[in-house]
């Protein structure tokens, strides 16, 4: 019967490559322990780096839309701060006027027409407002104020005095109509302005202060039914703005529902990750004890197994 001989180089050769698989495997599990994650490279599981890599760009992608999220937040609340403002100047008009009758002297009149040219100026200056170089309420047009006084030609008769909006066009069926819409979330779109369609209700609400300023005319003798009227208006113009407030709102609630959906979506996704690369601590703590106990066996069983020489055997 022929003798299976194995040479002494092979038998070395298969020991050490052992040894170095054992060593790799409890090297990897350290690692694995140290970072948490099972799969740091994508030759450690292609499959799972690929579906990990993918989930990661869509959290970038929410990470935008929650950026976008903020910028709107910031445009529709300080546009409801200045819509608030305008009212509250409104009702100061409104104050004014119900504190004037006709026992009030021409030196009052006139006092409260000054009192009232100053509110028209400080809503004119309001609705003027900009953000970040932007104007509030003027559509997408940003060449110049959107609101001013046209004096009609008549520079020293304020009595045809109107007030103009110079902004982007407020029909949507105009042709040039448009509106700055981005995402604020994977699936919610929003223009964080104000509707150019309110647009013209700023414009209005203006209009009616202005014509209750024109109302008082200590010169013509003060007609308390004009002044009623000029406030009734001014009292409609205001319930138009509150719709307006209304667009915003229903605007803000659209950001807030989006973010949370967004949230939701986002802390998925890190659970989806974290499955696919992270590692089982535990698990991972019990498998290096198993390959620490292995390797040191493994050690011992080659270290006697090399220190056997010819000499054994002579």
């Amino acid at each position: 019967m022929a003798e299976l001989r194995v040479s002494t180089n092979s038998l070395q050769e298969n020991l050490i490559r052992q040894l170095n698989i054992n060593q790799s495997n409890l090297v990897t599990l350290q690692k694995q322990l140290a970072t948490g994650r099972k799969v740091t490279l994508p030759e450690d599981d292609p499959i799972s780096m690929s579906r990990a890599l993918s989930r990661e760009s869509q959290k970038r992608e929410i990470s935008q839309y929650h950026t976008n999220n903020i910028i709107a937040g910031n445009l529709i609340n300080t546009s409801q701060l200045h819509i608030d403002e305008l009212k509250n100047l409104g009702e100061l008009a409104l104050g004014i006027a119900n504190a004037t009758g006709v026992s009030s002297s021409d030196t009052e009149i006139d006092a409260n027409r000054r009192q009232l040219n100053e509110i028209v100026n400080q809503a004119l200056d309001i609705a003027n407002a900009k953000l970040d170089g932007e104007y509030l309420f003027a559509g997408v047009d940003f060449s110049s104020n959107p609101y001013s006084i046209d004096d009609g030609g008549t520079p020293t008769d304020e009595s045809d005095d109107t007030i103009a909006y110079n902004g982007s066009p407020t029909d949507r069926s105009d042709p040039n109509f448009d509106e700055a819409e981005y995402y604020v979330g994977k699936n919610t779109k929003i223009a964080p302005k104000l509707n150019p369609e309110h647009n013209v209700d700023v414009q209005n609400y203006i209009q009616a202060i202005l014509d209750l300023r024109n109302s008082f005319d200590s010169t013509a003798g003060f007609d308390a039914s004009t002044v009623a009227s000029a406030s009734a208006n001014l009292e409609s113009a205001e319930d138009q703005l509150l719709i307006a407030s209304t667009d915003l709102a229903t605007k803000s609630l659209r950001l807030d529902i989006a973010a949370q959906s967004d949230s939701q979506l986002f802390n998925q996704l890190d659970e989806a990750i974290a499955l696919e690369v992270g590692a089982d601590i535990t698990d991972v703590a019990v498998r290096i004890n198993q390959a620490q106990t292995s390797y040191e066996a493994a050690l011992a069983s080659a270290s006697r197994i090399l220190n056997i020489s010819l000499l054994n055997y002579i």
